[in-house]
């Protein structure tokens, strides 16, 4: 769609959005892959800002191109110890780290930046919710994503209060749908009536999305005639909730 956008996998030192993306993240030079050079946990560091002030093409050391259009930076091990760290940083400096890493270095070379979060409420994801402001939630049918949905809201309406941060969700994406199975019709139901300004486009329930994730590539880089019709149409609804998202998002 014309953006430069860059990816930012923090959820997990499973690499799983590197992964999506055809990249096996390595920690070893001679294996077969590739290594990290400069970790985003590094910008959760106490020695961030020596870094930021005294390492040339630093964000480029730290992103990889996928054969998409997106670039990517991974997630690296030394995530689980920054969240560690960060319990110990004064509560008003705690959550801007990854703030200030995107108005520092990424505000200049990309329009969109996109934060793959833990699930889960640790210093990390904090600070990419603050750095964020817009929460994008996919969900599949089901009983417990409906809870983890109320959940979520809720959430997010408590840390804005406690912390003065206007957070919010900004898509909710309906997926795995089948118009064969009740469950997919009732989920879709809901989330129309409960968040009708905010639901997105339901995507269709494929094999081809695990079929790709494996050749380590997204529906998006696989030719026409290659997909099933139900491949098509969801990448048709991806697209179609891409465009209502950025009409959503207002610069920073």
């Amino acid at each position: 769609m014309g953006h430069e956008v860059l990816l930012v996998d923090l959820a997990g030192t499973q690499n799983d959005l590197a992964t999506h993306f055809g990249l096996s993240i390595v920690e070893d030079d001679d294996a077969d892959g590739v290594t990290i050079d400069a970790p985003i946990s590094a910008v959760f560091g106490d020695d961030w800002a020596f870094l930021r002030d005294n390492i040339d093409d630093l964000l480029d050391r730290m992103t990889f191109p996928t054969d998409e259009g997106p670039d990517l930076i991974p997630a690296d091990l030394g995530l689980g110890g920054a969240d560690n760290n960060l319990a110990n940083v004064p509560l008003e400096e705690r959550y801007q780290k990854l703030d200030g890493f995107v108005e520092d270095l990424v505000a200049d070379q990309y329009d969109l930046v996109i934060f793959d979060l833990p699930g889960k409420e640790d210093n990390i994801a904090l600070n990419g919710l603050f750095a964020a402001r817009n929460v994008v939630a996919p969900l599949k049918p089901g009983a417990f994503e409906r809870d983890q949905l109320q959940k979520l809201d809720a959430t997010l309406d408590e840390i804005s209060t406690d912390l003065d941060v206007d957070l919010g969700l900004a898509l909710i994406i309906p997926t795995i749908i089948s118009s064969q199975e009740t469950l997919s019709e009732s989920f879709v139901e809901y989330v129309t009536e409960e968040y009708p300004e905010i639901v997105g486009e339901p995507v269709t329930k494929t094999a081809d999305i695990g079929n790709n994730q494996n050749a380590g590539r997204t529906l998006y880089a696989v030719p026409d005639d290659e997909l099933y019709a139900t491949g098509k149409r969801a990448r048709e609804a991806y697209s179609a909730n891409t465009e209502q998202l950025l009409t959503q998002l207002t610069d920073r």
